[in-house]
């Protein structure tokens, strides 16, 4: 399985929808971070947010509702973070 690697420049790929979601679920908190899976084929990854007060929320790339096999994912198969500014750059240049 190969592993993807994201950053601000393939950030976009994701696209308007599925960003928008993603700005939804880290719920307008300017400090919320997300990370995303870096496996599989990069379509819908898998990520999860961790918001302010520490609450960490793993979420199904598919659905954008939460991931039920796990509380936080493992931390070799994600990305470095991503604050929500670079989220919504992303979503405007997508």
């Amino acid at each position: 399985m190969s592993k993807l690697c994201w950053n601000e420049e393939n950030l976009p790929k994701l696209g308007r929808i599925f960003l928008r979601n993603v700005l939804s679920n880290m719920r307008g908190y300017e400090d919320a971070k997300v990370q995303f899976g870096e496996t599989g084929t990069g379509v819908k990854p898998n990520y999860q947010v961790t918001y302010p007060n520490g609450l960490v929320r793993a979420t199904n790339g598919s659905s954008h509702d939460p991931f039920v096999r796990a509380d936080e994912f493992d931390s070799t198969r994600i990305s470095n973070t991503f604050s929500s500014q670079q989220v919504k750059y992303a979503y405007e240049q997508s």
